[in-house]
């Protein structure tokens, strides 16, 4: 169970009190992130996350932050997203309070010295052709480009070479005095923690949040009307690849028959596409399928890696399964195998101070509503096996089709003539 407080400066607190362990997680949410950028300066979410732990005017250095950290026998990081920005420190429980001054303090009093984003930028440098390097993970970049092309949903999330060169200390002081604001945040804590002594302390810690008019996403552009094909090309030793569809957001009354629809088709091993794709054709060791669900928009696709000479046979397989599950009505002892896996699945994911941090984090984020464990099960136990069938009609149409490629291949046709026949 959780509780949400809004306090009178309009700060969101949530408290997520665990008897069972001996550690607590305090997350602070922002409610920015790649997708409130212009293009000039693509990527200062994430570098201005990167600058918060390089010092601030109570502790200077990087290595005095580190050093508490692990002084604590703790443990601090931080993410960005495309609509949201994350810190968070897990330490024991006795250490809250410590913890709690070190977490409002980068947030509050980070230097942000010209000095230290002149060196960060080559870690940050480092980090974006550590991504180019690694075709899993860069592959869902080019998946996102093709959806969504020149606009901040289809940006890169870390940026260019071109804008982290451009990026300087004032940059991410104005971008920092812009968009981290009292409407736009949120703390919570999870843990061994009295709630009450933990929300007064919050409050105390952030009393000094800003208020003011952040810049806000624009709506993101869909516009599709034939199969598309992107492919990057590289001498891999696999072939990896995205197949999917534009979907919609977190919002939309489709959320849960589309998250068991992915589920069933790629989200375990003993899903279909996994049984069709790994287990009877060996076309592939790595098979899972997503449901990406932001704030307006979403997809749902199909990640594989295969050997070169395989990506033609993988396609129609997928594709045919996408085709059978709009066709006829999934079978209610698979139907219930597959809401057994997925609340299993989530249940047996938080476990953890930081885990429950995470969700109870993400819900407010994305909805503002966060729904407990429980009204989450409730939510995939309604779920009909005829929403999942006209979820995958809507959702699976050879309009809406994309594919995105990392491999030796310089000529697209070839794929597209393959989606054509979807």
């Amino acid at each position: 169970m959780f509780s949400k407080k809004t306090l009178e400066n309009g700060l969101r607190i949530i408290t997520v009190p665990m008897n069972g362990v001996t550690t607590v997680t305090i997350l602070v949410m922002v409610d920015t992130g790649s997708n409130n950028e212009t293009k000039e300066l693509n990527g200062i979410s994430h570098f201005l996350e990167h600058m918060f732990f390089k010092g601030t005017k109570k502790r200077l250095t990087a290595n005095i932050i580190a050093s508490e950290v692990d002084g604590m026998g703790g443990y601090s990081n931080a993410f960005t997203s495309r609509e949201h920005t994350g810190y968070y420190l897990k330490v024991p429980a006795q250490k809250f309070d410590q913890a709690l001054d070190l977490i409002s303090d980068i947030f509050f009093n980070s230097l942000l010295d010209q000095q230290e984003v002149d060196k960060e930028r080559g870690v940050i440098m480092q980090e974006l052709r550590m991504i180019h390097d690694d075709p899993q993970r860069y592959i869902g970049e080019i998946f996102e480009d093709i959806l969504y092309g020149d606009q901040p949903a289809g940006w890169d999330l870390i940026g260019t070479p071109e804008t982290l060169k451009r990026i300087q200390s004032d940059d991410l002081r104005d971008y920092f005095s812009s968009q981290y604001t009292v409407e736009d945040t949120f703390v919570v804590v999870a843990g061994n923690v009295d709630e009450k002594e933990a929300i007064e302390k919050v409050k105390n810690a952030f009393s000094g949040i800003r208020k003011g008019e952040t810049r806000k996403k624009p709506l993101v552009r869909e516009e599709q009307v034939k199969p598309e094909v992107l492919i990057f090309f590289k001498e891999t030793d696999q072939t990896h690849f995205i197949l999917g569809n534009r979907a919609f957001g977190v919002h939309d009354p489709r959320r849960f028959p589309a998250s068991l629809l992915a589920h069933i088709l790629g989200g375990s091993m003993a899903s279909r596409l996994f049984e069709e794709v790994r287990e009877k054709r060996g076309l592939a060791y790595s098979i899972n399928t997503f449901f990406d669900d932001y704030t307006t928009y979403g997809a749902m696709a199909t990640y594989a890696g295969v050997e070169h000479e395989n990506i033609e046979k993988t396609i129609p397989v997928i594709l045919d399964e996408y085709k059978k599950i709009k066709e006829k009505p999934v079978p209610d002892e698979e139907l219930l195998r597959a809401k057994e896996s997925m609340k299993g699945h989530l249940a047996l994911s938080l476990e953890s101070s930081n885990a429950l941090a995470f969700y109870f984090g993400g819900e407010e984020v994305s909805t503002g509503k966060p729904l407990t464990v429980e009204e989450i099960f409730s939510k995939i136990d309604a779920v009909t096996a005829d929403e999942i069938q006209k979820t995958a009609q809507e959702i699976f149409k050879k309009e809406s089709l994309n594919l995105a490629v990392i491999g030796p291949f310089k000529d697209k046709e070839k794929f597209e003539r393959l989606l054509e026949e979807f």
